[in-house]
């Protein structure tokens, strides 16, 4: 009987957030398409053009960060939109608790499928970026060499992610809902405000950690120094501390 009452309470609840985590979604898709929408300007940028500007100037800073060598630009393309999709998903999840409907504004980070997905998505994504960047081979044998256990590392991220949101969000959201049954009335309006913060700097934290996973998916192997043929044949190293010799007195 408890258990049938527990589906009947949950396949709701589910329901909803499914829903929720769809008009996020689609809203987000629907500001990306008006955005793109048009002919961009370098020289006289429009309304609609700043906009996205300004949406988008944290996560060109953050690839360009990691973008070196010469496939600098294919970073910038592929590791950008990556960010702010995670970025403004979470976000907006994060931001439906905020909303003043009883029943409709829980939000999808609460539940732990949720945050799950996220966390392989960013792996995953992570991986793929690697593999496009540097190739499968190098990102299949990075899993293996020199860590055989290296893969473990993968799974580790995976549950980092997914519990420090699913923690943050449903817990902020179950502290919300319990406060309100006891005082429904003005504590629980300084606590929707307050809301904003963990819904901000959540999805901050998940995006900087992707972010740092990329980029130590994408870094050189190894930083090998300059070499420069000579005469003979042979190669010399410059511009190492190694390399340099004191003079003989």
């Amino acid at each position: 009987m408890g258990v049938a009452a527990m589906s009947l309470q949950l396949a709701p609840s589910s329901l909803i957030v499914i829903v929720n985590a769809a008009v996020i979604g689609v809203v987000l898709v629907c500001a990306g398409a008006w955005l793109a929408h048009g002919t961009l300007s370098a020289e006289e940028p429009d309304s609609r053009q700043n906009v996205g500007e300004f949406v988008l100037d944290f996560f060109v800073g953050q690839a360009r960060g990691m973008a070196q060598g010469p496939k600098h630009d294919r970073i910038m393309r592929t590791v950008t939109p990556l960010l702010a999709a995670f970025f403004l998903f979470i976000l907006g999840c994060n931001l439906i608790g905020v909303l003043p409907m009883p029943v409709l504004n829980r939000p999808p980070t609460s539940h732990f499928s949720v945050t799950l997905a996220l966390a392989l998505c960013a792996v995953i994504g992570t991986l793929v970026v690697s593999a496009v960047i540097k190739g499968t081979g190098k990102t299949l044998k990075h899993l293996v060499w020199p860590n055989p256990l290296q893969w473990v590392s993968e799974l580790t991220d995976i549950l980092s992610l997914s519990l420090r949101l699913f923690g943050n969000i449903a817990g902020e959201y179950m502290t919300v809902a319990f406060v309100l049954l006891v005082v429904p009335w003005g504590i629980p309006l300084i606590l929707h405000v307050l809301s904003f913060i963990p819904a901000f700097v959540q999805a901050l934290v998940f995006t900087l950690l992707t972010s740092s996973f990329i980029a130590n998916s994408i870094a050189h192997e190894e930083a090998r120094p300059a070499e420069e043929p000579v005469a003979d044949g042979s190669k010399t190293v410059r511009d190492t501390p190694a390399a340099q010799t004191t003079p003989a007195h």
